[in-house]
């Protein structure tokens, strides 16, 4: 078997369960909380790459297979000018040195829709209240509570950051509605974004936390990093029935 087609073959074979891994991810992004980034050579990412795209091919393998069992029954059988089932030619471990055109490119058109559909059946599933009761918590951490009333949408959340920016016993905060919040492994949030926020002043006056708010224009939206923010605080407020 030459590298080329191992390479080619391993891409193939691999490729759905990177599209399943990816819908995965994409139907898991809510409105609050940003999906964390992967963890470089994460087993957790290898084996649900590599059980993603076993469970497609599996799947795809007893297609052909019932296929084949209905047509030994009498089924109405069409001949084709190629061999359909990918699988037989990827079982025989080296290149076919007989294959058509036509036939490569249905090998290409069959890894293609079985990559597509994988991708779009895990986004569907991502919402599913199965999985979600299993990997929400994982998501989100101390803010599942939290999250479930946002997305529900009942409830919004009003975040008060209080930066490190400050001169002579006074710090620049922000209160606003939180939009996005994005957190690290160690469930500390490493980066939120405020919209419809205002900007105050806190100070330290005789041992005594002060507030003095600004005049200004409210900012439409603002995102802060961890390693610009002292101190964070979250209210939930429900929001009224319309």
């Amino acid at each position: 078997m030459t590298f080329g087609y191992a390479l080619l073959g391993a891409l193939l074979l691999l490729l759905p369960g990177f599209a399943g891994y990816y819908g995965t991810r994409l139907g898991e992004a809510g409105d609050l909380v940003s999906p964390r980034p992967d963890r470089p050579n994460s087993n957790q990412t290898i084996f649900l790459v590599v059980f993603i795209a076993l469970l497609a091919h599996t799947v795809g393998a007893l297609v052909f297979g019932v296929n084949e069992v209905i047509a030994s029954y009498g089924g109405r059988v069409a001949t084709l000018p190629i061999e359909p089932n990918p699988y037989r030619i990827l079982w025989r471990a080296k290149a076919p040195g007989g294959l058509s055109g036509a036939g490569f490119a249905w090998e290409l058109i069959y890894s293609l829709m079985l990559t597509v559909g994988t991708g779009h059946i895990f986004q569907k599933l991502a919402h599913r209240n199965p999985v979600t009761t299993v990997t929400a918590p994982l998501r989100f951490g101390w803010l599942l509570p939290i999250a479930r009333q946002v997305e529900a949408g009942s409830h919004v959340v009003i975040g008060y950051v209080l930066t490190t920016m400050g001169h002579d016993g006074a710090w620049i905060a922000y209160e606003g509605i939180v939009r996005r919040l994005a957190l690290n492994d160690d469930d500390a949030i490493e980066m939120i974004v405020l919209e419809q926020c205002d900007r105050f002043v806190v100070r330290l006056v005789d041992g005594k936390v002060e507030r003095v708010d600004t005049e200004g224009q409210t900012i439409e939206l603002i995102q802060l990093r961890n390693d610009q923010v002292a101190n964070y605080a979250l209210e939930v407020l429900e929001v009224a029935a319309t």
